[in-house]
C-alpha cells in the first residue's frame, strides 16, 4: 500500500510541475500585419516598382529610388496597436508593421503620419532595440543636424526634357520633418484578411501618381527639393499634404 501511495504522490508532483512549466500549452499568439502597397499610374491599379521608369502627364520620365515613412501611436481609441511603425520600401518591401494583437479590436485605426512631437525629440538611442525609432533602425531617417526624425523620405530621378532621349539626371528629394508637419490620420471600416497561422493582415495603398499629379500637382522640373528648411515652406506644405492624402486603406 505504501508503495502505491508514494507512486501517487510522485505522479501528482510531476503533474503540478508540468503545469507550472507550461501553464497553458494550447495558448496561441495572434499576429497583426499591415502592408502598404505603392502604386503609380493614372488608373490607380499599377503597382510601383523602385527604379522602374514611368511616364508622367507632362511627358517627363520618372523613377522612384527611395520611399520611406514613419507612423506613430497607431491605435483604436485608447487601445494601442503600436507606438511606432516604419515603412522602408527598398529594404523591407511592403510590410509596415507586424505585432501581436487581436484584429477584432482594430476595426478603425488612428494615428500620426510622421513622429509625434512627444517622441520626436527623445534620445533615439534610448528607445528599445526593437523599436523602429531606435537609432540603429532609424539610420538616416533621424537628422544629425536637426533634433528629430525625418517623417517621410521620397527620392528619385527624372528626365524633364521631352526630346525622346532617356536621360534621368534630374534628382528630386523630399525629406519632411519637424513638429509642424506631422499629420493625423483616421481609417475606419477596416477589413482584416485571415492568412491562417493566427495572422490577420490589413493592406493600405500609397498612390504615388496622386501624390505627384492629381492632388496638388508637383512639377519636378522646378519643384524638386525640400528638406524642410528655411525658404522651402511652400513646397514642404504641398508635399506634406499630398503624401497624407495619398494613403488610404483598401
Amino acid at each position: 500500500m505504501r508503495y502505491y501511495v508514494i507512486i501517487g504522490i510522485i505522479s501528482l508532483f510531476s503533474l503540478i510541475s508540468c503545469k507550472k512549466n507550461n501553464p497553458n500549452p494550447e495558448t496561441k499568439i495572434d499576429y497583426l500585419e499591415i502592408d502598404m502597397l505603392p502604386f503609380y499610374g493614372s488608373n490607380g491599379n499599377d503597382l510601383l516598382e523602385l527604379d522602374s521608369v514611368y511616364n508622367t502627364p507632362e511627358g517627363y520620365r520618372v523613377k522612384f529610388t527611395d520611399i520611406k515613412c514613419y507612423f506613430t501611436f497607431l491605435s483604436n481609441g485608447s487601445t494601442l496597436l503600436s507606438q511606432a511603425a516604419y515603412f522602408d520600401f527598398r529594404e523591407k518591401g511592403n510590410q509596415l508593421l507586424r505585432v501581436e494583437g487581436d484584429y477584432s479590436k482594430f476595426s478603425s485605426i488612428q494615428g500620426i503620419i510622421g513622429v509625434d512631437s512627444s517622441l520626436n525629440h527623445d534620445d533615439p538611442s534610448a528607445f528599445p532595440n526593437d523599436s523602429p525609432l531606435n537609432i540603429s533602425n532609424a539610420g538616416q531617417m533621424h537628422w544629425g543636424w536637426n533634433t528629430g526624425y525625418i517623417f517621410f523620405n521620397i527620392e528619385g530621378k527624372a528626365d524633364t526634357i521631352t526630346d525622346g532621349v532617356d536621360n534621368l539626371n534630374h534628382s528630386f528629394s523630399f525629406h519632411i520633418g519637424t513638429d509642424n508637419y506631422d499629420q493625423p490620420f483616421n481609417f475606419s471600416n477596416l477589413t482584416w484578411v485571415d492568412l491562417g497561422n493566427n495572422t490577420h493582415r490589413l493592406q493600405w495603398k500609397l498612390n504615388m501618381f496622386s501624390f505627384l499629379h492629381t492632388i496638388n500637382p508637383v512639377d519636378l522640373k522646378t519643384e524638386f527639393l525640400t528638406h524642410t528648411g528655411a525658404g522651402q515652406q511652400t513646397l514642404t506644405e504641398k508635399i506634406t499634404s499630398n503624401f497624407g492624402q495619398s494613403i488610404s486603406p483598401f
